[in-house]
């Protein structure tokens, strides 16, 4: 299923955006487990969907890279987290070219076969993105409690 058609991740989209919590991403550190996972994983398939792994490296979201890794394993995501960690490890944050001042630099400086390798990993996350929204739902849901949802958020029950 297309990532823009997909309910789940739909719905998590519409609570990110409505409530501006996308602007809470400086405060990423002291976030609870559950703001993590719902902010992080918003953050790393929107700016995968729209830019590739480059873009998530290069703008304020590589500082949320690493520990994102082991946030989607906590929720059961853990095909999301392996790709993650490879783009890390291919081109990510503490490599030459994750730590590249400059993303248009780093993208010239990227050899052919490391654009291949991204690319793969790229659609191996969007592959994965409907399961990994569905986990994320699954654990916030139990996890209500502990997260202020929007009005109704809870009411409705997405089906995958």
């Amino acid at each position: 299923m297309p990532y823009e058609s997909d309910p789940i991740a739909s719905k998590l989209n519409e609570w990110v955006s409505a409530q501006s919590l996308y602007w809470d991403l400086d405060s990423f550190d002291i976030m609870s487990p559950m703001e993590k996972a719902l902010i992080g994983t918003w953050e790393l398939i929107n700016e995968v969907c729209n830019g590739g792994f480059m873009q998530y490296f290069h703008n304020s979201s590589r500082a949320h890279a690493k520990p994102m890794v082991g946030v989607l394993r906590s929720f059961g995501a853990p095909q999301a987290a392996d790709v993650l960690a490879s783009a890390i490890a291919i081109a990510g944050p503490g490599t030459r070219l994750g730590d590249e001042p400059s993303y248009l630099v780093a993208l010239k400086a990227m050899s052919g076969d490391v654009r291949d390798r991204l690319s793969q990993l790229e659609d191996q996350l969007f592959d994965c993105a409907d399961e990994t929204h569905l986990q994320l739902y699954r654990y916030l849901s139990e996890h209500r409690d502990e997260i202020e949802a929007p009005d109704g958020f809870w009411t409705e029950t997405p089906t995958p």
